[in-house]
């Protein structure tokens, strides 16, 4: 969630980029305007496209369509022509509706107006620092699922699922919207980077698991209670009323091992004749085929959005 910011000398802005690394911020040096106004609304809209994307792409499905137009507006600053407005198209996809999709769709279509009011050598700066963020995000993605902490204190990979730092996405809302809030909430603001991405993988199974249920014609919401759990009401099964799960994993505001964001996720089956709940399974959340085997077909309905799948 590059945030980016004005220093001002005299009648002219530099536009600064700012982000958490290992240790502490880091800041460089973007771009300098003789526009005050226009710097402003250059650094403003960076940050909106930076701040959404970063918080895509951990959580959201519509996360490669975000990243495809950002690389086509770079496309175009690298050009000569006017650059044209950028149209992301949500369509097909769950999280089309989610507010950092929507937020950075709506900035693409007005950015190019600020962006064609700017000098060759401007226009190549801000492709190559639109660049960077991309490759940042692209090693968060690389890196965290195999556990493994960026190479470089300064790479831009330390500050992912966070919530961002200008805008404040994330903090907020149901999941996966509000997937870095829901971290924060279930196993507090210390984790390493690498325990974030467990995290994630469970609130984002969790997410999705909630949505296929719904599809199926089920009910399901999620719910951080004593830990962090799906709530499943799955249509058929003998009673007519349906079959009962709960899928958790335990928050860990205790600090005990079992409740580290790599413990396994649990599957329970309440059994509504007499209240009973039997404990099913243990499974690690990118486990599509035990999820499948253990709670149905149904979970299919939906796909886990899982980075590791995109190479």
């Amino acid at each position: 969630m590059t945030s980016y910011s004005l220093m001002s000398s005299g009648p002219r802005s530099t536009v600064l980029a700012t982000w958490p690394g290992a240790d502490g911020d880091q800041t460089v040096k973007i771009t300098t305007l003789d526009d005050g106004e226009l710097a402003r609304d250059l650094a403003v809209y960076l940050t909106h496209v930076s701040e959404g994307t970063w918080d895509a792409a951990p959580w959201l499905d519509t996360y490669p369509v975000i990243e495809a137009g950002v690389s086509t507006l770079v496309d175009h600053l690298r050009g000569t022509g006017s650059i044209p407005r950028i149209d992301l198209s949500g369509a097909g996809h769950r999280h089309g509706e989610q507010w950092s999709f929507f937020d950075v769709a709506e900035v693409l279509l007005d950015l190019p107006e600020v962006l064609n009011r700017l000098t060759r050598a401007q226009r190549l700066t801000v492709a190559d620092e639109l660049t960077t963020d991309a490759a940042g995000r692209a090693e968060a993605l690389r890196t965290l699922p195999v556990r493994q902490d960026p190479a470089d204190g300064t790479s831009r990979a330390w500050q992912a699922l966070e919530v961002t730092r200008a805008l404040g996405n994330g903090r907020l809302g149901p999941l996966p919207e509000g997937g870095a809030g829901w971290l924060v909430r279930a196993w507090g603001g210390e984790l390493s980077l690498v325990d974030r991405w467990a995290a994630r993988d469970r609130l984002a199974r969790i997410e999705q698991l909630v949505a296929a249920c719904r599809q199926s014609g089920g009910r399901a919401e999620p719910r951080l209670d004593s830990d962090l759990h799906a709530h499943l009401v799955v249509p058929g099964g003998g009673s007519g009323a349906g079959e009962v799960f709960y899928v958790s994993v335990p928050s860990g505001h205790h600090g005990s091992p079992d409740e580290r964001p790599t413990a396994p996720m649990t599957i329970k089956h309440l059994h509504l004749a007499d209240g009973t709940v039997d404990e099913v399974h243990v499974l690690d959340p990118a486990d599509d085929a035990g999820f499948a085997e253990t709670l149905g077909e149904w979970t299919r309905l939906v796909p886990w959005p899982d980075p590791r799948a995109d190479g």
